[in-house]
Order: structure tokens, then sequence, then C-alpha cells
């Protein structure tokens, strides 16, 4: 450093280097970028913190950008560094000047005029060549030159010190030709002593060897300071050109030594140290001349560098806009070919809709030929059959008229001995037994039926033809030939007498028979004769143990005042038995009745016809009934517009009667008939069997009646079905919950029979149908009386009937009977419930009756789901963790008992959690805006109850097997019930639960829907919640009935391994989109190549082929889902999805069982045991996969209508979901669901990753500020089952307006509810209309 070049100088040679690396970077304007300049610097090698601390001293004005100079500094620095010197604390001030280059005769100053480093160093004139200026050294003190560069005179002084330094360190003795300076001989009046003169020339001489007029070199030292340097410049200078001319250099040295002499230098040159030259005005002149071309040449450069600088922009201005221009097109380009694919694909799929509907119109022609010449057939027919009838009743009027001639003479004859006769027959009023020889079977309505052995009883004082008896056989009365039956002799007289009192009731029904008979002249007239009716033996009865119950064969009139009413297939509760006369109760009247009138019958079969009974009894009206049944004794034909046409055995219903015209109904048609011709139902002694129980019809499509004979049916309602006509419309008893009972027809067409009514659901559904309200138990009661029923506090009761204001009828579980009405009260359907939910007074103020009843509603329902959810964890708790403990049960036993409980634990804790979430959100105790959507989103989720509903009928028996068998079971379980939790209830009454809660989940949803406007945006959401509700009550419902088809799903899911499928199969369980899983088919069939043994299940939406582990044999699908069947199944290739396959034949007309499934590229040729097997599978693998195909097609064109309809409001709200990040264990297949009401955009699913990029975009019409809600749900795409559900988080629409109103476009991160983990970013902008 001291006197030898500073390490920190830039050479020229390296600054040109430099220059050459700027080039390869491509500058713009003269700068290279951060980005350019960071990836060349990296290329060194050198830590990015070592290259932050040499950006920082490189970039003098910190732009963010280097020009060519600071990139020069910085590649120095790098090389220093890697050198190993350390950097400095600050950038040294000769790194900032630019280098001199040694200079050259051809081009003495060109290493000073580059422009690129700033102004020219030195400028030459004709007359008088400067003294070149240096760059900066450092002065003998060790003081730096000049700090800043930026006045031309200061730039100088730091040029005349290093020129000092370096004429100061030669001897002053050196000597070398000199060009001599006209300076020399000038005048002599300048102040500068001569002899000074001609020594600084020498020296300059001695130092400018190449004669050039400047001097380049080392640094010398010097003695003074940097201040004086410049003080000294500022003198010499006097023409304030930044330059130093000979006379000034000379003035210069001069100063200098004077400085040096320690004197003291002027603070402004004196006049006699001017240079001679710089006193004349004509050279201040030519010196402004010069200055001014400068300036007019440098403005000429600067404007010339903006025209390129504007060139360069509008250049790339064009460029830009030519590429987005091209960007566009090619945009455009591609949405119009996707519109045209679109519509391409669009008329594949009119062109195969319009194909479709016209091969359903052939058929249907074809059909409706069809049914036209059958029924062409069948009135041809029946004309016949009609023509023939006429003629035989015209035969039967000749007879009769002729028996009626005789009838009347013998009339005559028989009112003489009247009384006689009426005498003996009190006398010898009795009932004899005949047993039956041989079969008889009757040819007319008057003739009685029986069989070998069969015990009949006879009336033998009526009077009768020759060889024919009267009697009665099980409530069944008629004539039979005498010579069939053989007269059976008393036992004893007791017996006798007892049978005698017991048989006159009989007697008087077999004379009103005979009476009947007279009337129609069918018989020979007869006089009837009665007797007292005696009363039942009070001593001989024997008292019935446990329930006994029977059902009534024919209707019986009470004969006295202790006997029972009652009509046909009534079942009434045996007290007491004797030989022939029974003791009864019957709608809590008791009296005695003949036995021969009723049939036992088992305590199941019962116990069902009792249900019905109590239903057909709560239905009835309280009012006047105005409409009756009577069934057509003949064809009635008439020509008159007005008349109602029927046929024999017809059902009508009449609505009116006045003389010997009424008015009645057949389905859809009224009008008059005569009286005469019809007859009351319940005379119609063949109309039902006994056994036959009632039916019970749900509605499938919606009717509206055209009269008040038909019944207006709405969806899902249920119908009591009282008689069915061959027209199509049948009679039936509308069931609407709180309504008067309603009779009328309806089409037939429009409902399904429910099925079977083994199943308590059945019952669950048609009692609750019939609840006038329901009421909460307040106190627990224990039943006192056999006809009251037993409850606890806290359980909900349907009332089934009110007429007395102290005891009310209800059913709870199943069970009918009375109960006290001050232990319980009313539930929010019959009282004000806002207290229960709303505890700010002037928020309820403000609110409607109507919305106060909403709230209420809710309200209920989180109150039960918390209730139902608790009762759930105390199955859990009290019952299957003891007995899975105690070892008492098996394993299997315990599957079969609570089949799939913790499944059920697991759907409504995500129920309630989203229910209290939605609570939670809008404020404890204030009111919940939107429901509708969580209830839709979790119903459409609960397919576990399908499954434990089809077995739970399995699992009760064999708890009540157990419990009846084994008495330290059913100990144990009584031990572990008495649990303070479980109230009292047993385990069967907690299993019952799981199916009480979905049927009532309509009930709540319609309650909440009845209160809510039309408008409300929660209204659409709580109609599909109800869809939903109601279409999982009916899946369940189904379920039960389809028992066989979910045992062979449960057989599967034991005996099938499906180790390698993607996800876990559950086979008995919802599909992912086609509702409950259904086996369609399934069978044995081989590979054609390999001839290897598979086993095919196909159900309706997937195929599955399954390989033994060891070779068995089957001969039918029965003995293959047999449960003796140990076999093992395993899965020979994964499961195949019925909308991506093709199923075709090689040949039709080969022989050979040979088809062919396509399944994306995979080909299996498969062969079956023949040909019907092989048509049976091609046809039923075909129609399931177009049913798939079809349904998600309805799926995909609902979407799209949503997205179509054009919306208007307030505003709308612009939603980005950006991502989802730490979303739950899964399988990793995500998709979002963003909703707000009715409006629904769906995202595309992401594999394979737990936190998916959608950046998927979606807009919102605001309708209501305060009551939308945008929902955020992320769900996991399922092949085989429903979707899984990953979180959902909500923001109110007056959140994002109070937050983000006026902020434009904000991005937001919000964390997914209901899950452990998982977040979601979306971006919100909300724009509400001004003019709204």
């Amino acid at each position: 450093m001291n006197g030898g070049p500073s390490v920190w100088a830039i050479s020229p040679e390296e600054r040109d280097k430099h220059d050459q690396k700027f080039e390869t970077l491509s500058p713009s304007m003269g700068y290279v970028s951060g980005e350019q300049a960071r990836k060349f610097f990296l290329q060194s090698g050198l830590p990015a913190s070592v290259l932050a601390e040499i950006w920082a001293l490189a970039d003098m004005n910190k732009d963010g950008k280097m020009d060519r100079l600071e990139f020069s500094i910085a590649m120095k620095l790098i090389k220093l560094k890697l050198q190993g010197t350390s950097l400095p604390s600050a950038l040294p001030i000769i790194m900032k000047q630019p280098p001199v280059r040694a200079p050259t005769l051809s081009n003495p100053t060109s290493s000073l005029t580059n422009p690129a480093y700033g102004v020219p160093l030195m400028v030459t004139t004709p007359s008088r060549p400067l003294m070149p200026t240096m760059g900066n050294a450092t002065l003998p003190n060790g003081t730096m030159g000049i700090l800043q560069p930026m006045p031309a005179g200061t730039l100088a002084t730091a040029y005349l010190a290093c020129f000092c330094r370096r004429c100061l360190s030669f001897s002053s003795a050196s000597s070398s030709p000199s060009v001599m300076s006209p300076l020399v001989s000038g005048p002599s009046d300048w102040s500068v002593p001569h002899a000074s003169r001609l020594k600084y020339r020498q020296q300059f001489n001695s130092l400018d060897k190449q004669m050039i007029g400047y001097l380049t070199g080392a640094m010398a030292t010097t003695m003074l300071t940097q201040t004086q340097l410049a003080s000294i410049w500022n003198l010499a200078d006097v023409d304030k050109d930044g330059k130093l001319k000979a006379e000034e250099f000379i003035l210069a040295m001069h100063l200098v030594d004077v400085a040096k002499s320690g004197h003291p230098l002027p603070l402004t040159l004196p006049t006699e140290l001017v240079p001679p030259s710089q006193r004349y005005d004509k050279f201040k002149a030519n010196l402004e001349r010069g200055n001014a071309e400068l300036e007019k040449r440098r403005q000429t450069l600067l404007e010339a560098e903006k025209r390129e600088q504007e060139r360069r922009a509008q250049k790339e201005r064009e460029e830009r806009e030519r590429r987005e221009k091209e960007a566009r097109e090619a945009e455009e380009r591609r949405r119009k070919e996707e519109e045209r694919r679109l519509e391409r694909q669009r008329e594949l799929e009119r062109q195969r809709e319009e194909e479709r509907q016209r091969e359903i119109e052939r058929k249907e022609a074809a059909q409706r030929e069809l049914e036209r010449q059958r029924k062409e057939e069948w009135e041809r027919r029946r004309r016949g059959e009609l023509q023939i009838k006429k003629e035989q009743e015209q035969d039967d009027i000749i007879k009769l008229k002729a028996k009626k001639r005789s009838l009347e003479m013998e009339l005559e004859a028989v009112v003489s001995g009247e009384e006689t006769l009426a005498t003996q027959h009190r006398k010898s009023a009795a009932l004899t037994s005949f047993k039956a020889l041989y079969p008889f079977t009757a040819r007319n309505n008057e003739e009685l039926s029986f069989n070998a052995d069969d015990m009949i009883e006879v009336d033998e004082t009526t009077e009768r033809e020759e060889g024919w008896l009267f009697g009665s056989k099980q409530g069944k009365i008629g004539w039979f030939p005498e010579s069939y039956v053989e007269r059976v002799a008393p036992s004893d007289m007791a017996n006798i007498t007892a049978a005698a009192a017991a048989k006159v009731p009989l007697q008087s029904q077999l004379s009103s028979a005979l009476e009947a008979a007279k009337a129609a002249g069918t018989k020979s007239a007869f006089t009837p004769t009665h007797s007292a009716n005696p009363a039942p033996s009070e001593t001989q009865g024997q008292k019935v143990v446990g329930n006994l119950s029977a059902q009534a064969l024919c209707s019986w009139t009470a004969k006295t005042d202790n006997h029972l009413n009652f009509d046909k297939d009534d079942v009434i509760q045996v007290l007491e038995q004797q030989e022939n006369w029974w003791l009864g109760e019957l709608n809590g009247e008791r009296g005695w009745f003949p036995k021969t009138y009723v049939t036992l019958m088992g305590e199941e079969e019962s116990s069902e016809l009792l249900i019905f009974q109590s239903i057909k009894r709560i239905s009835q009206p309280s009012a006047l009934i105005t409409k009756f049944e009577f069934v057509a004794l003949y064809t009635y034909e008439s020509p008159e517009p007005g008349d109602l046409t029927f046929g024999e055995g017809d059902t009508i219903l009449v609505s009116k009667r006045e003389g010997e015209w009424w008015n009645g109904s057949i389905g859809d048609r009224t009008g008059l008939f005569p009286s005469n011709y019809v007859k009351p139902k319940e005379a119609d002694t063949s109309s039902m069997s006994g056994k036959k129980k009632p039916e019970i019809a749900q509605v499938l499509r919606a009717h509206s009646s055209t009269g008040p004979e038909q019944l207006n049916l709405e969806n899902n309602q249920l119908i009591l079905v009282l008689s069915k006509n061959p027209s199509g419309w049948w009679l039936g008893e509308l069931q609407a919950r709180g309504k008067k009972r309603q009779k009328g027809w309806f089409p037939a067409s429009n409902v399904k029979i429910l099925g079977s009514s083994k199943t308590t659901l059945t019952y669950m559904l048609v009692l609750f149908s019939l609840s006038v309200c329901q009421v909460i138990a307040i106190y627990d009661y224990t039943a006192a009386n056999g006809d009251e029923m037993s409850f606890s506090k806290g359980q909900l009761i349907n009332v089934l009937d009110k007429n007395d204001p102290d005891w009310w009828k209800g059913e709870l579980n199943g069970a009918t009977g009375l109960f006290p009405t001050n232990y319980v009260k009313m539930t929010t359907a019959d009282c004000d419930p806002s207290q229960q939910w709303c505890a700010d007074l002037n928020n309820l103020d403000s609110m409607g009756p109507q919305e106060k009843k909403r709230q209420g509603y809710i309200h209920e329902l989180i109150q039960t789901e918390e209730r139902y959810v608790e009762d759930l964890q105390i199955v859990l708790e009290v019952f299957h963790k003891p007995m899975s403990e105690s070892g008492r049960v098996k394993d299997a036993e315990m599957a079969m008992i609570f089949v799939n409980w913790k499944e059920l634990m697991a759907c409504n804790t995500k129920l309630l959690k989203a229910l209290r979430v939605r609570k939670k959100t809008g404020g404890e105790n204030m009111p919940v805006q939107m429901i509708g959507d969580i209830l839709a989103a979790e119903l459409s989720h609960m397919q576990p109850y399908i499954r434990f509903c089809s077995c739970q009928i399995n699992g009760a028996a064999l708890l009540q097997t157990r419990i009846d068998n084994e008495p330290d079971f059913k100990n144990f379980l009584k031990k572990i019930a008495t649990d303070y939790r479980c109230k009292g209830m047993p385990l069967s009454s907690f299993l019952l639960k799981p199916m009480q809660r979905i049927t009532r989940y309509p009930l709540h949803i319609k309650n909440i829907l009845e209160c809510t406007a039309e408008g409300h945006a929660d209204r659409g959401p709580l109609k599909e919640a109800l869809e939903r509700a109601e279409e999982l009550c009916q899946q369940v419902n189904e379920g039960v009935r389809e028992k066989e088809n979910s045992d062979r799903l449960e057989w599967i899911q034991n005996h099938v391994q499906c180790d390698g499928a993607a996800e876990n199969l559950v086979f008995n369980s919802l599909t992912n989109c086609l509702g409950p899983r259904k086996l369609l088919h399934s069978g044995k069939m081989n590979k054609v190549k390999s001839n290897k043994e598979l086993w095919a299940f196909l159900f309706n939406d997937f195929l599955l082929l399954t390989h033994a582990s060891k070779q068995f044999t089957s001969s039918g699908p029965d003995k293959l889902f047999s449960n003796k069947n140990n076999v093992q199944l395993k899965m020979y290739k994964p499961p195949v999805l019925l909308n991506e396959v093709l199923v075709k034949l090689p040949d039709p007309s080969s022989d050979e069982p040979v088809f062919h499934i396509s399944h994306i590229d995979r080909v299996y040729i498969l062969k079956t045991d023949n040909i019907n097997e092989r048509t049976a599978w091609v046809q039923k693998i075909k129609a399931a996969s177009e049913e798939f195909i079809e349904t998600e097609k309805k799926k995909r064109e609902k979407a799209y209508q949503a997205r179509s309809v054009k919306a208007s409001g307030i505003g709308r709200l612009l939603v980005t979901i950006l991502e989802a990040t730490e979303l739950k264990a899964c399988k990793s297949n995500p998709y979002c669901e963003v909703t707000m009401g009715a409006q629904i955009f769906t995202s595309r699913t992401l594999n394979d990753t737990l936190n998916p990029k959608w950046n998927f975009n979606c807009q919102f019409h605001i309708k209501d500020l305060y009551q939308d809600v945008l929902c955020i749900t992320i769900f996991e795409r399922d092949q085989f089952s429903p979707d899984d559900f990953l979180g959902r988080t909500e923001v109110p629409v007056a959140t994002i307006k109070k937050e983000f109103e006026n902020k434009g476009p904000v991005t937001r991160r919000l964390l997914l509810h209901e899950v452990p983990t998982g977040e979601v970013w979306v971006r919100l902008d909300l724009q509400l209309f001004g003019n709204k």
C-alpha cells in the first residue's frame, strides 16, 4: 500500500474482461437485473451470504440492478475473495473511479474519453494540450484522495494530487527531451518565478517520454493533505473547466511549493498569479463556445439515447402485444374446438336418446297392441259367459216362480199349525252333533262343505226336505246330504245340557238363515222358532293362563247383555274357556261368545293382527260415517249416461242412499244404481279368508282426486287397503297423522304394497303415522293394569287417542297402552318452544311466530339427536363391554346381536358435531339460519343403518332364544341393566332405537320445512334433506324386506378375501351413486384359455371374479350361499366397474357358451355351462351397465343445469379454492364441493395427495346478506362406497362483508371442522351491486 498500486484498483484489462462478461448477460438499457447477476455470480462457488455482502457493496445506488461499473466492482470483489482477501466494510473510493489505460500514439485520448465511464477525462485544444487527469491514489500521510467525484473541480483536484505525487517522485536533476510550451517565454508579469517555471517544465518533459503532452505512472507520496490539494486545484483551475493546461499546471506546482514551505495558501487566486493567457477575454469566449458545443453534443447524445430507449420499449411492447394476441387466438381456437367436441358429444347422446325413445315407443306400441288383443279376447269371453249366465238366470226365474206358487200353498198349511209347532220347538229345542263319514263339496252358496270326520251341529227341529240336513261348521252354515253323516250319541246329561245352552244362539242364527232363504225363494218355507238365550255356565269354565287370542271367522251379534259383539277378522283376547262358550275381551268390553265363531291364533300372529286392529280402530273417525261399502249381487248395465255400471262381486262405495236408487262410485266412475242389486259388504261371507291380514300400501306417485269419492294422494303416504277392484282402482283408507281418516278410491298403479307384516319397522311406521301428537314424559310411570303402559322420564311417546282428558292412549317402542296425562308434557308441536332455545328476549321479540316455531323444531332436532347419541353410547358401555368381557357371548353372536353398532355411533356423532358447529357459528341461544344442507349431506352417509336393520331381526331372535333357554344369561342381562342410565329398559328396547330414530327424521324435517317461508335460503336444502330421509327409510324398509339379498351379501363379506383391492369393500352397504348394493346374479364360469374355474358375483355397480382356495362343487346359488358352506374365495382380479365395461358375444350364432367382457385395456374371455346361462349373464351385465351409465349421466346433467340457471341477487361472491393442507389421512383422492344454498360447484379430483392444489374458481349469487352461508366441504372419491368426508368449513356472507368489504380479493386460511386436522386456503372477493 505504501507507494505501490492499491489492491482494490481495477486495471483496464480487468475492466475489458468484465465488460465482455457483462455483454454475455444481455443487458437491458445498460443494466443487468438482480436475477441475471445472481445466477452468474453463483458460478463462482462462493456462499450466498458472501455474495449478498458483495452485492451490497457493489450496488452503489441501491436500485437492485447493475450497470457496467457496478458489475466490474462486484467481479473484482469476487476475485479478491477467492484469493483470500477479506471484504472491506465500505467500498474503497478507488474502485468507484474508472481505470486509466496506457496511452498510445495512435489514440492518446481513447482511454479517457470512453463514454461508458462518464464524462471525458481530458479535452485537447489545438493551441494548448491539457494535462491528463488520473485516478485517486494514497497520499503520504495515509489519507485517501477526494471522496466524492461529484463536482468537476473536486474530481480534477484528485487528478492533480495523483499527478503531483508522480512528479515529486522523480529527482529534480533528471532530465529528458521536452516539448516546450509557448508559456515558457511568455510575459514576465507572472508572479511564478521563472526558475520554477523552468524546473517544472523540465520535470514535465522528463516524465513525458512519449511526447504526448501528459504523464501517467505510479503514484508518489507527498507531504500535503487532501484539503490542501483541493484548495490548490481550485486556485489553479482558473477557467473552472475541470482540466489543467500547461500554465495552470505550473501554477499548481508553484502552489504546492508554497504549501510545502509552510506558507498559507490564499483563499482566492491573486491577480499576479493568474496565467497571462487566462487574462484575455478572447480566451474566455473560446472557452464558453467550447463548453456550449460540448453541452450541445451531450444533449444530442442524451436525445439519441432517449430515442433508442423509446424504440426498444416500443419494440418490446409490440412483441408483448403480439404474444398476447397469439395466446388469445390459441385460447379461442381451443375453446371453439372444445365447444365443437362437446356439441358432437351432445349430438351423439341426442341420437342415442332418440334411438332409445324410438325403441321404447316401438315396445310400447307392441305392448298396447297385445293388450288390446287380450282385452278384446277377454271381452268376447266375458260376453259369452254373461250370455250363458243370463240364460241360466232366466231358467232360474221360471223355476223360482213355480216354486213360489208351491210355497204359497204350503204357507197356508203352515200358518194353521204355527202355534203348535212353536210350542213343540220350545220344548225340544236342541242341537245334535253329527260326524261326517265322507267329504262333501258345496255346489252353491246354500250348501255346506266339509271333510271326513268333521263335526257338524244340526238343529233337527228345523223343517227340511227329505234326505237333507241344515247345520253349521266353524261359523259356516248350509245344507248337506243326510247320507254323508252319522249321529253322535251324547256322552252324559251334563254335557248335553251345556251344549244345548250354548247352541241356542246358533239355532237362532240357523233360523235367521232359513228366513233369508225363504225371502229369496230358494228353499221351502219354514217358520223359524226362537227360544230364550241361556247364560253360559259360570261353574264349568277354565281360566286361561298367559295371552290367548282368537280371530273371528264371521260376525257375531250379542243376544243378551252378557254376550260380546264382534266383526269378522277381529282379534279377541280369550279370558276363560267353557266347552262351547268362551269369555273374551275386545275394545275394553267383556262378554261370552260361541267358540265355533272363532279360531285360535299363535302368539306372533296375534300380536301382528292386534297392531293392525288398533290401527283400524284408531283410524275410525268420531263423526258419522257418510260412505258405506256394498257388494254387487248381480251385474248391472245401463245405457243411461248418469248410471253406474258394475259386475257381480264389485265393491261399491255408497255416498247417498235415497229411495230405491242410490249414488255410489267405483274408482273414477260415479253414478246411480238400483239398491236391490247390492248388499252390505259385511254380509258377504266369501269376501276374505279369516287368516288374511290387512294390507298397507305406500304412495309412489302423487294423485289429485277428481271427486269426493277419490283420495288425494301425496308421495310416501300410507293407505290401509280395504278392497281391490279388477279395473285398477282400489278402495282404501288414508292414514294421515293427526287428521281425520278418509276413505275413498285410488289408482292401484300409484302405490306399492309394503309386503309381509313380519317386520317391526312397518308397524312402527304405520303407528307413528297415526299418532295425533307427541309428548315427553316428565316422570317415571309403572303400569298398574294390563291395558296401561310403562315409561321413563324423558322418553318420547306417540299419542294415538286423546278422547279421555285424563287418560290418553299412546305408543312407545312398539307397545301401546293408556297413560295418565299429568305425567307428560307437550312437545314443540303443541306449545311455544321459543323459551327452550332463546335467552335473548329482544331477539325473540323480533321474530315472527313462524320463525319462532321453526327455531323450536331445530332445537328439538338437536336435543333429540344428543339424547339418541347418548343412548348409543350407553349400549356400548353398559351392555356391549360387559357381555364381551364376560365370555358368555361368542364373538360371532356379539356381531349378530350388535351388528355394526359402532358404525351407527360414528354416523350420528358426525351429524351431531356438524349440528353443534352450525349452532356455535351463529352463537349460543341464537337462531340457526341453515340446517338443511347438513341434514342432506349427513343423511346420505347413513348406509350402516341399512345393514343394521336388515340383520337386527336375526340378532333379536338370537337374544330372545338365549334369554328363554338360559336363566343364567337372563339374570346376567337383568343385572347389567340395573345401571341408572338404562332407566329400567332392557337391551332389547335399546336395540330398537336405531330403527325408531330413522323413522323420526322425516317428521323432524317436515316440521322444520312447514315453518320455513318460501324463498328462504334453507328451503331448498330442507327439501333435499327430506328426500334423503324418506329415501333412507325406504332403503331400510327395502333392506328389511330383502333379507335374502342382505344375507347373501353378508355371506360374501365373510367368505371372499378382498386382498389387493384399492379400497376396503363392504358389500352390504351403499354404492357410490346407485343406492344400496344388490346382488343381481352369481354363478360358476371358466376362463377359455386356461380353463380356470371362477366364481362370479354381479352387483348393481361392479362385477367381482373370484376363485376358490380349494376345489368344491355346488349345485346352485342356494347351496353356494348356505351357512354350512365354509368355502373361502379369493379375489381373482380387481372389481370391474360396470360403467367402464363392454360385454359382447364373439359369434351370436355359435353354440359355444362363450362371451367377452372388455374393461379398459383388459379383455376376459369366459365360458359358462350352457347357452341359457351365458344369455342370462350377458343380458344382466348389459342392463346393469346401462342403468349405471344412465344414473351418472342424469347426475352430470343435474349439476350442469344447476350451474346454467341464471340467478340474480344483491351481489356476487367470487371464490377461488387454492389448496388444502394437512388433510386427514386417507387414500388421498380428494375433491372439494362448494355450496351456498342450492348453488353447488365441484372441483376436479386430485389423486395421491394430502395437500391438493385445485386453483378452482366459482361464483355465487348473493340473495340474502345475513342468511347466505358459504360452505366448503372436502371429500375423498371412492369407487365402491359413498365418498368419505374429510372436513367442512363455513363462512357467513355477513362475516365476509364485515371483514373484507372494499379490500378487493383477500386470501384466507380456514380450518376444517368435524375432523382432527386439515385447513383450506381460499381467495374471496365480495362484490355488492350498487343499485341494490
